[in-house]
């Protein structure tokens, strides 16, 4: 990446957030329906177009599949496999009758993903990673702080649910965890389209088994707030993964270290 001044890159992150989390507040409910569908998608595309510019970073599909397909992308696929098996729910709507709800249950989480995607690991990452430089310290701190504001943005569910304080407490916790697994994952695959990919995919299998319930409140949010204990079991999974994938980060950072310093000695 070549290296210029991370001031653009944290304006355009903070106006961002600022815009979409002022809409988004606007529309109440309408989040999770069509209009805030499209303002993640508009979002989304603005800030990747908005990145190429600033510091000519490709988002490119090209490596796609190897990305997806590497350790660190297999990893992403085990951590989906885990939250379609972790979100089951008892279900009572036949396939084709909750099928509708579902595409747009996949359309809707994909447009999270590519937002949340966008700003956290396009934007942020990016930027801090341009701030900190390449080496393998610059790294790791970019991908803990991008983490921090990804998982402390998640408090804003209290506006809405103000009971729900132990399940948004331990939610911010593994969503840390999660932005620091899904930042991991970026920066050893090189394919930002990975990590939307898998991001998508995530809230998608969790939150499926709403389409085919007619007893769910609602989409990601119980309607009681957990006890501490069940507070922390839900933590457990993502902490899990996002640990593991930092070790792997350390590990690839390493490995790459050791080649560039093979280079080196060579010339």
């Amino acid at each position: 990446m070549e290296k210029r001044k991370s001031a653009p890159g944290l304006v355009l992150f903070i106006i961002l957030l600022l815009v979409s989390t002022v809409v988004m507040t606007l529309l109440g409910d309408g989040a999770l329906g069509v209009p805030g569908t499209i303002i993640r998608y508009v979002i989304g595309i603005i800030g990747v177009v908005s990145m190429t510019k600033l510091y000519g970073i490709e988002f490119k599909f090209k490596g796609f599949s190897k990305g997806l397909f590497s350790v660190a992308g297999l990893l992403g696929i085990a951590c989906c496999i885990r939250g379609f098996i972790g979100g089951m729910s008892p279900t009572d709507i036949g396939f084709m009758e909750g099928l509708p709800s579902a595409i747009f249950m996949l359309i809707l989480m994909f447009g999270v993903g590519l937002y949340e995607e966008t700003l956290f690991r396009g934007v942020l990452f990016n930027t801090l990673r341009n701030r900190f430089g390449e080496s393998k310290r610059g790294i790791i701190l970019a991908v803990v702080m991008s983490a921090i504001p990804f998982a402390l943005i998640h408090f804003t569910n209290l506006m809405m649910y103000p009971n729900l304080v132990v399940t948004t407490t331990f939610q911010v916790v593994y969503v840390f965890f999660a932005g620091i697994f899904l930042a991991s994952i970026y920066y050893i695959t090189n394919n930002f389209w990975v990590v939307v990919f898998i991001h998508g995919v995530y809230d998608f299998v969790e939150s499926v088994w709403a389409c085919y319930s007619s007893q769910l409140d609602g989409i990601g949010m119980p309607a009681m707030d957990k006890t501490i204990l069940e507070g922390i079991m839900s933590a457990i999974p993502d902490t899990i993964f996002g640990v593991i994938a930092l070790i792997l980060l350390i590990v690839v950072l390493n490995k790459r270290k050791n080649v560039s310093c093979e280079l080196h000695e060579e010339k």
